[in-house]
């Protein structure tokens, strides 16, 4: 039996089956997705409401992300964004402090590493530019 494309992506959006990701981005949240050590290891997703800071207390990946993707669960999704979020990472739970305790996100990053921040991220925020 031959199933077109189309009939495929409609089925998959009516039965819940994922590939539509409508539900990474929306107005007033985001979906950010957390690798740690080593990268693709361990993994979590994570859904950020603008403007809010998430802290990762009690979470399994506290303390242990080295890469990140904002608002898609690959580097092709990510591509494919045209919003204005964007998403800061901080060295503590409650989302506060100097530029120091801080670093900037748009899209995503495959090693924290290279920044000096391999294994500092507690919290997170992610603000959306256009609220629209």
């Amino acid at each position: 039996m031959k199933v077109g494309i189309a009939t495929l992506a409609s089925l998959a959006a009516t039965s819940g089956l994922g590939l539509v990701h409508a539900q990474y981005v929306a107005t007033d949240h985001i979906r950010v997705f957390l690798f740690g050590q080593t990268s693709y290891f361990s993994e979590v997703a994570v859904d950020v409401h603008n403007d809010t800071c998430l802290s990762l207390d009690n979470n399994l990946i506290d303390g242990k992300v080295q890469s990140v993707l904002v608002g898609g669960h690959d580097i092709w999704d990510v591509y494919q964004r045209y919003d204005k979020w964007y998403c800061v990472l901080y060295d503590n739970f409650d989302c506060t402090g100097s530029e120091e305790s801080m670093i900037t996100v748009a899209g995503g990053t495959n090693n924290l590493a290279t920044a000096s921040w391999a294994n500092r991220v507690h919290g997170l925020r992610c603000i959306n530019d256009d609220p629209a």
